[in-house]
């Protein structure tokens, strides 16, 4: 009798997590507050220097969190856009492509350009090829292409220096004057360029979205049904990605009526 009834896998979308992840990421850096350096007074009093120590003590906490959340938008960003692209193959890819092991494999595996090139003739649903000459795409090319230094975890000192010391035996010196906690967390702003990590982030969904544009308008509309859900469904016998739950599942209890999990009875036996 179970054969006779549809099949379904419920799988987590990859994309999905990374992201809500992401947004969470790109929100927490717009709104932190901007550097802002002060140098002590020439003759500072208690009430000055403590003003500094407090001011040195929220650069520290900024720091962390905002440098924290611009590497990690930056490692996620990639994976999340490679997730998406993924998706719309999974969902629109041809059967002919589908049930050929080989050439599915084959698709899925490409370089990204390969693969976003390959969408129009090996998936359905494209009324328009994706236009690969256009700046979007030349910028979200660039955002793939910083991935791989930085998921294969490469340590470049030259290329991620934050600052240069000097040292006359054991007295640092420094290039520059000032104040050099305070240029310290100049430096690293320099480094981490929330900013660039800002549009970086929006060109990434810029293009996902001009993707989804090349979609005739029915076929927009299932696949923003599917990448919105966390947790689609697979149809096994046509090995299809569909929506196939609510995002919210009641379930109704009846008080007094205890289930089979609370009964005393061995069910072995």
């Amino acid at each position: 009798m179970i054969r006779s009834f549809e099949k379904y896998y419920v799988f987590q979308n990859k994309f999905k997590s990374l992201a809500d992840e992401c947004a969470l990421m790109h929100e927490a850096i717009i709104d932190e507050p901007e550097l802002e350096l002060q140098l002590p007074t020439s003759n500072p009093d208690d009430a000055v220097w403590t003003e500094m120590e407090n001011k040195l003590k929220a650069h520290g906490k900024r720091a962390t969190r905002l440098f924290s959340d611009c590497l990690k938008l930056r490692l996620v960003m990639p994976i999340m856009a490679e997730a998406y692209i993924n998706k719309v193959i999974i969902t629109f890819c041809n059967d002919v492509i589908r049930n050929d092991h080989v050439r599915y494999e084959t698709f899925v595996r490409a370089k990204i350009p390969e693969r976003i090139d390959l969408l129009t003739t090996h998936c359905s649903g494209f009324i328009q090829r994706i236009d690969t000459k256009s700046t979007l795409y030349g910028d979200f090319l660039r955002v793939m292409n910083l991935r791989n230094f930085a998921l294969h975890g490469n340590i470049d000192p030259v290329r991620e220096q934050i600052e240069t010391v000097y040292f006359e035996g054991r007295r640092p010196l420094f290039g520059q004057s000032g104040d050099h906690q305070l240029r310290f967390f100049e430096h690293l702003e320099q480094m981490h360029k929330p900013q660039e990590v800002i549009r970086d982030y929006e060109t990434v969904h810029n293009f996902l979205h001009e993707i989804a544009s090349c979609l005739s308008e029915q076929h927009q509309k299932l696949f923003e049904q599917i990448i919105g859900d966390p947790f689609p469904g697979y149809d096994v016998n046509r090995r299809r990605v569909t929506r196939i739950l609510p995002n919210q599942i009641m379930s109704a209890y009846f008080p007094g009526l205890r289930y089979d999990d609370e009964l005393a009875v061995d069910w072995k036996s």
